[in-house]
């Protein structure tokens, strides 16, 4: 058995990750998509194929707080990833197009 499972399903991520498992690694596959790294199990693959089924139940508050953990994770990520003076130039367009929208 492959000792990782990677997935690129943000709602599979945090379903996994509601249920304990760590996520060891995140990484950018592309510019739109991130990859969750986790520790392969028999227990991880039974999550996985109750989920598809649909047949998987967990706490919605829960649930819901791990979409934000998630969420949050990803956004850390692509800014990480970001060079800093084209995070400049984007805050630096949007203040001036929030200026000239303000003016009318």
């Amino acid at each position: 058995m492959q000792t990782a499972y990677s997935t690129q399903d943000f709602y599979l991520a945090s379903y996994l990750f509601v249920l304990g498992n760590q996520i060891n690694e995140t990484r950018l596959a592309n510019r739109n998509t991130t990859e969750f790294e986790f520790t392969n199990s028999s227990k991880l693959q039974q999550a996985i194929v109750k989920f598809y089924a649909m047949k998987a139940s967990v706490d919605q508050l829960t649930y819901g707080s791990a979409l934000r953990s998630i969420k949050s994770m990803i956004h850390a990520l692509k800014d990480a990833h970001t060079p800093s003076y084209s995070r400049g130039i984007n805050n630096e367009f949007n203040n001036k197009h929030r200026e000239q929208i303000s003016r009318g």
